[in-house]
């Protein structure tokens, strides 16, 4: 078989093609490169770019730390090219995930920008109900209050708390999944079950007790230590298996007895616990 042969004039018209082909592709290639060198200008324009942060709902927190966190995110480019700050294409997720995660304090955090130049951050501070004080009352009397943590009403674990002295807060010493050392962003019993214990010291108050402090030992007890005005350190006991509503209903019915509330009341400046850990009963001494 024969190759037929390609006449001159149609040969110059695919290389016309080819040519023309090549130039558009070229013409393409630098409006291309033309339109993202214009994006990339105009992307750090001074009229869009969000130059003002506004921090809402802050008490305790350094409004300073926040804004200088927030432009850090702000700063730089994506991919070289266009500006971060950028009111269009602002990292608001990456900040958001950002402040929540250096700021265990905030619980409630909203951000939105106003106009083209301001981003609103607005947030809700959690605040301090209890202390995590470690794993257990330190030996050196002069030390409780000392490396304590503020705890919110579902049991997780925020911010450093100043030193306290006396029973300002009422303190946690027990271990937790986390690092005691650094419990920060911890939570220190699953929320459920640290309200079923919140719920048992209200029924204690209810009582007519002044819990101070609750101890959790490595098996499992827990001492939960009353304010006296004696020497004798009152505690009740319980146990971390224990039905924590089953016992409370015991101990509230022995106060109903006449005897046993004149007793302890009476002889309260002595007592030394009130135990709660065996089923139906509860066991009291005094000193």
């Amino acid at each position: 078989m024969k190759d037929i042969p390609t006449s001159p004039r149609i040969a110059l018209i695919k290389r016309n093609r080819r040519i023309r082909r090549l130039r558009l592709i070229i013409l393409f290639f630098i409006l291309f490169i033309s339109l993202v060198g214009a994006l990339s200008y105009f992307s750090s324009h001074p009229k869009i770019v969000i130059d003002k942060i506004v921090v809402i709902g802050d008490n305790i927190i350094d409004e300073k730390d926040i804004e200088s966190s927030v432009r850090v995110k702000l700063s730089g480019k994506y991919v070289w090219l266009f500006s971060r700050s950028n009111f269009l294409v602002y990292p608001h997720d990456k900040i958001y995930k950002s402040l929540i995660t250096e700021f265990p304090r905030i619980e409630k955090l909203t951000i939105k920008r106003s106009g083209f130049n301001t981003l609103k951050v607005e947030l809700e501070e959690r605040t301090g109900s209890y202390l995590y004080c470690g794993v257990s009352i330190p030996l050196n009397k002069e030390e409780i209050g000392e490396n304590c943590y503020f705890v919110n009403n579902d049991g997780y674990i925020f911010d450093k708390a100043p030193y306290f002295s006396g029973d300002v807060y009422f303190k946690y010493y027990t271990k937790i999944k986390g690092d005691a050392n650094n419990p920060l962003g911890t939570q220190m019993y699953e929320k459920e079950r640290f309200h079923e214990l919140v719920r048992l010291m209200d029924g204690v108050i209810s009582l007519g007790f002044n819990p101070s402090y609750l101890v959790v030992d490595s098996n499992g007890i827990y001492s939960l230590y009353l304010k006296s005005q004696g020497n004798s350190n009152p505690k009740i006991l319980f146990k971390e298996d224990n039905d924590w509503v089953t016992i409370l209903d015991n101990f509230s019915t022995a106060m109903k007895e006449k005897e046993f509330a004149n007793e302890i009341n009476s002889k309260y400046d002595t007592l030394l616990y009130i135990d709660l850990r065996f089923k139906n009963k509860v066991l009291y001494k005094f000193n």
